[in-house]
This record gives C-alpha cells, structure tokens and sequence, in this order.
C-alpha cells in the first residue's frame, strides 16, 4: 500500500490494496456489536414507518422522539440509542463508533431533500419523511448511503497515518490542498462502488418484510449486514482490478 501511494497509484487501486490489507479488521466488523447493531436499527425504522404504532415501536428499540421531531431531534435520539445499547453491553469500539456517525450521517442526507426548503421543516415534515423508508426503494437508497460512509470512514481510519507521511514538498500529496482532493476522491470512489448495495437492499427488505409477516428479525439483520458488507468489499476489489486492464 506505501508503494502504491509512493507511486502515485489512482484511488481505486489504493482502496483495493487498504481492503486487502485491512481484511482480518474489515471482516471483524461483522462481529462487532456497533455494526450490527446500527444496521439492525435502520431495518427497524424502515418496519416502523409501515406500523400504525409507529413511536411505540421505535421506543421500544430505545428510540425516544419528542412529539415536536426535528431533524436534529431524530439524529440525537438515534445516537442516544446506540450509545445506551452499547454502554449495557459491555463498551465501544472505534468501529463502533464508525457505523454509528454512519448510520446518523446517511439519515440526515437521505431525509434532507424531503424537507421543505422555503420554511423551517415542522415535526410533521420530518415524520412523513420517516415514514417513506418503509418503501423498497427508500430503504435501498438509505442503505447504500450507511454502507459507503460506513467504508469511506474505515478507509481513512486505515490510511490517515500512512498518507500523513507522504504529505511535502517532494512526496506524494505537495500540500494539505492536493490530500484533501485525495480524500474527495476516495469518498465518491466508496459512493460509486456503494451502488451494489442499493438495490440488493431493496430487494432483500421487501423480500423479508413479507416473509416475515411485516417484520424482520435480528438474525436476518445480522445476516443481511454481513453479505452487504462482503459485497462492498467485493466490488472495491473489483472495481480495482477492472481499472488495471
């Protein structure tokens, strides 16, 4: 990976060679309990927008949303969730940490757009917002969006002490200004790459919610987080390797 950056390697390549050597730490992210539990909870607010007692089942996964929801309230309340979940359980993790900025991140840019842009958004505007994630299309779009923050972050996680030693007059980044356009660079590499995820999620959220008779399980949440992942990873490999023929 140093010798691709020393180089001069383009992103894909350089994100390629970070998911290889980064592998025994990417797949450990199926077993840590902030991933699974940041993708169980987007499922569930994808179930909960089909449910007339749609606040008591989001209170019961520990989401507690005043009756006057903002969207600044939404982003709090899912975070404060995470947090009390995995504070019972024992403590955090960087990864953790990782899928939950993701999940609130993807939240707030998939929910944005639908508000109003003229006036400030009311508790309605943002509840009928939720409430469009039960749809199959909502739930591939908000997925895909958690999956490639989710991927750009642990990325830089891997490479930010590594590409600070290339930062200098003679190295591989001249300025802060030619990393920074790096960084932009790998970012939209991880949102293009992320397409794989969308419509797969789609398809398997509408295939288990009626399957399910209207809800999904933490099995085949946990399951369905770990082929997404796997499909993240395999596509950036690929996605490498189409660029070098």
């Amino acid at each position: 990976m140093v010798g691709l950056i020393t180089a001069g390697a383009d992103v894909s390549q350089i994100a390629n060679a970070t998911i290889r050597a980064a592998d025994k730490a990417f797949t450990s992210v199926l077993n840590d309990e902030g991933f699974t539990e940041a993708v169980w909870l987007m499922t569930q607010l994808a179930i909960a927008a089909k449910k007339e007692n749609f606040g008591e089942h989001l209170q019961s996964l520990g989401v507690n949303l005043p009756q006057d929801t903002s969207l600044p309230d939404l982003a709090a309340a899912i975070s404060e969730a995470l947090d009390n979940k995995l504070e019972s359980n024992g403590g955090r993790s960087d990864l953790g940490e990782m899928s939950q900025r993701a999940l609130v991140g993807a939240l707030v840019e998939h929910i944005s757009p639908k508000l109003p842009s003229l006036f400030a958004p009311g508790p309605d505007d943002v509840r009928a917002a939720l409430a469009a994630l039960g749809k199959k299309r909502e739930f591939g779009e908000l997925s895909r969006t958690f999956f490639a923050k989710l991927t750009n972050e642990s990325m830089n996680y891997f490479l930010s002490k590594t590409l600070a030693t290339h930062l200098g007059e003679g190295q591989r980044f001249a300025t802060m200004n030619e990393m920074g356009q790096f960084e932009k660079a790998l970012n939209m590499h991880c949102k293009e790459d992320s397409l794989i995820v969308e419509q797969f999620s789609a398809d398997w959220f509408s295939k288990h919610r009626y399957e399910e008779g209207g809800d999904i399980s933490r099995e085949s949440s946990n399951g369905f987080a770990s082929y997404a992942l796997k499909k993240m990873k395999d596509e950036l490999k690929e996605g490498a390797r189409a660029d070098a023929r």
